[in-house]
C-alpha cells in the first residue's frame, strides 16, 4: 500500500473514532501525563510540540504535535504516520485513534526549539508521505534529525536493495488469462472460464506459499551499511530501529554489533524479550562472539533460556530429540548446524568461539545454547540423497500432459491445485510421485497428506519406498523416522470430527453448491 494512501487512511480512521465534543476553543493543552480511560497506557506531553506514549510492555512512541483549537494533529515519528485527536473544552481530555485519555497530573513544558527551516521536522506530514521514495541520502538526513521512521526506512530499503541483487529460484506466479475467458473470442465459455479461473488461481497460490515457505534467510548487507546503521543506532537510539540494527548485523554474521544494538534497544526502552536477549548476550565476551564454522554435529544435551526450543539433546545419525519428544534430523550446511522442521524451512545453530551454539533462524534468534552433558559419542549423519525440482514445465504448459511426461513440475502443479480445492486425497498420488523421485518436497507434501486424512496408508507408503531404495537414504526414510505420526494422526481425527459440526452451524446458502472432495 503507497505510504501516503496508509497515511490518509490511518488519518480518516481516527476522525472516524473520535468522539463528538462541543464545538468551541479548547485551552491549550497541559504538559504533564494524560492517563488511559480504558488499559494502562499514558500519553505524556512533554512540551508543546512533543509528546510520548508508554504502554508497559511495549517500547515507546514519540509524537510531534500540533494543536489548533480543539484539534490535536499528532505525528507519529516511531512508525511514521499522522491522526488528528480531539481536545475536550478545558483541553483535560484527549480523544482518537488510540482510546480516551485524561489529565492525571501536570508538569513544567520542557523548551521547544522551533524546527530549522527546509528540515524534515518542519513539514513532518510531508516528510512522513515521500519516506518511500526518497533517498538513501534523504532519509539519512531525516534520521539525524531523530526521527526513528526515517531511520528504519534507511534501513529497510538497504534490505530491499540487498534482495533485488538475490537471484530467484522460484518462478513469478503466472496469472495470465485462459483462453475460454477471453470474451468475444471463438474458445469464449463462462462455465469452463469460471472452472479455469480457479485452477490459475490455485497454481498462484501455491507457487506464492513455496516462495513464502523458501525466502531462506534475510541477505547480509554490505559492511559500509551495517557499520552506518549501527552508528545512526547509537547517536538516536530508538527501541525499533536498533532492534532492527541488531537482526541486520546477526543476518551479516557480526554477533558483537548485534549485541550492542540489541543493549542500545533495551536502554532506549525496548520489550521485555529484546532486553532478555541482551542480556543473554552481554554475558558472553567479544572475542568469544566469533562465529566458528562446525565441522561435526554436536553431539549431547544443550540448553537455552530464550528461544523457542529451550532444550536440544543430538544423538547418532544427527537426531535431535526437542523438548515435547518431538525429533528432528540435524545436518551441516555453511559451517552452520541446520535443523529441519516441519514448516518449510530450519532451525539454524551456528557455533561459537566460546562453545555455545548461537540461534541465528527466526525461531531461535539470540538464544544461547551452552551444553549441559549427555551423550559424549554420536555416530555421523545420513546423508539422504535428494532430487531437486526442476521447473521444467511452463505456466502456459498443460500440467498434466507434463506430469505424463515425467517432469515432475507438472505432478506437483496437479498435487498443489488438489490440496488447495480441499482434495487431498486426490494430491496424494501426485506428491506420491515425487516422493518416489527423491524430492524431498513431495514427502513432506505426502505427510501433509495424512495430517489432513489420517489416511493409515500414507505412513506405509513412505516406508515403502525407504525400503525399495535399499540404502537407507532415501528421502522417504528421513521422512519417515522423523515424523510423530501419532501426534498427526490424531490432529486428523479432530479436524474430522470438527468439520461436520461446523458445517452443521453454518447458514444455509442459496443455490448450487460445489463439492472438492471426491
Amino acid at each position: 500500500m503507497p505510504h501516503s494512501f496508509r497515511t490518509r487512511l490511518l488519518a480518516l480512521l481516527a476522525a472516524l473514532l473520535l468522539p463528538t465534543l462541543p464545538a468551541m476553543a479548547a485551552a491549550p493543552l497541559a504538559c504533564g501525563i494524560y492517563q488511559a480511560v480504558d488499559g494502562g497506557a499514558r500519553f505524556i506531553v512533554e512540551s508543546n510540540h512533543q509528546a510520548v506514549r508508554i504502554y508497559d510492555g511495549q517500547p515507546p512512541t514519540r509524537y510531534l504535535i500540533r494543536q489548533q483549537g480543539q484539534t490535536l494533529h499528532a505525528a507519529d515519528l516511531s512508525n511514521g504516520f499522522s491522526a488528528d485527536y480531539t481536545l475536550s473544552a478545558d483541553g483535560k481530555r484527549i480523544g482518537g485513534l488510540l482510546g480516551d485519555y485524561v489529565l492525571e497530573s501536570t508538569a513544567r513544558c520542557n523548551a521547544s526549539p522551533a524546527a530549522p527551516a527546509n528540515s524534515c521536522r518542519a513539514d513532518i506530514d510531508g516528510c512522513m508521505d515521500s519516506a518511500y521514495s526518497a533517498t538513501p541520502v534523504q532519509l539519512k538526513q531525516w534520521c539525524q534529525e531523530d526521527l526513528p521512521f526515517a531511520c528504519e526506512r534507511l534501513l529497510s530499503s538497504y534490505v530491499e536493495q540487498a534482495r533485488t541483487g538475490q537471484p530467484s529460484n522460484l518462478p513469478e506466479p503466472d496469472l495470465a488469462e485462459p483462453a475460454v475467458c477471453r470474451e468475444g473470442t471463438p474458445a469464449f465459455d463462462e462455465a469452463a472460464c469460471r472452472v479455469a479461473a480457479r485452477e490459475v488461481l490455485g497454481l498462484a497460490l501455491a507457487k506464492a506459499m513455496a516462495g513464502t515457505l523458501a525466502d531462506g534467510p534475510a541477505p547480509a548487507l554490505p559492511a559500509v551499511q551495517l557499520d552506518e546503521v549501527l552508528q545512526l543506532c547509537r547517536r538516536h537510539p530508538d527501541a525499533g530501529f536498533c532492534g532492527k540494527v541488531a537482526d541486520a548485523h546477526l543476518d551479516a554474521g557480526r554477533y558483537p554489533g548485534a549485541r550492542e544494538a540489541l543493549q542500545q534497544a533495551c536502554a532506549a526502552g525496548g520489550e521485555e524479550r529484546t532486553c532478555r536477549r541482551a542480556q543473554v548476550l552481554a554475558a558472553v565476551d567479544v572475542a568469544d562472539l566469533a562465529a566458528v564454522a562446525a565441522t561435526a554435529l554436536p553431539c549431547g544435551d544443550y540448553a537455552a533460556s530464550t528461544g523457542l526450543m529451550d532444550a536440544l539433546s543430538f544423538a547418532d545419525q544427527g537426531l535431535v530429540s526437542m523438548s515435547g519428544n518431538s525429533v528432528l534430523r540435524a545436518r551441516l550446511e555453511g559451517g552452520a548446524v541446520r535443523i529441519r522442521h516441519d514448516k518449510g524451512g530450519d532451525f539454524v545453530l551456528q557455533p561459537l568461539a566460546s562453545g555455545q551454539l548461537l540461534g541465528v533462524d527466526e525461531w531461535n534468534r539470540y538464544a544461547l545454547y551452552q551444553r549441559t552433558g549427555g551423550a559424549t559419542h554420536c555416530s555421523a549423519p545420513i546423508a539422504y540423497a535428494e532430487t531437486p525440482l526442476r521447473q521444467d514445465c511452463p505456466a502456459d504448459t498443460d500440467p498434466q500432459a507434463c506430469c505424463a511426461a515425467g517432469k515432475l513440475q507438472g505432478c506437483n502443479t496437479l498435487g498443489h491445485r488438489k490440496a488447495l480445492a480441499g482434495d487431498w486425497a486426490g494430491a496424494a498420488p501426485y506428491y506420491q510421485t515425487l516422493c518416489r523421485a527423491g524430492v524431498r518436497a513431495g514427502c513432506e507434501n505426502l505427510r501433509s497428506v495424512y495430517e489432513h486424512t489420517g489416511d493409515e496408508d500414507i505412513p506405509g507408503k513412505l516406508l515403502a519406498l525407504c525400503k525399495q531404495d535399499g540404502t537407507g537414504r532415501h528421502v522417504a526414510c528421513d521422512l519417515y523416522e522423523t515424523t510423530d505420526w501419532a501426534m498427526l494422526g490424531m490432529g486428523a481425527r479432530l479436524m474430522q470430527a470438527v468439520e461436520p459440526a461446523a458445517a452443521d452451524d453454518a447458514p444455509a446458502q442459496a443455490g448450487n453448491r460445489t463439492s472438492h472432495r471426491k
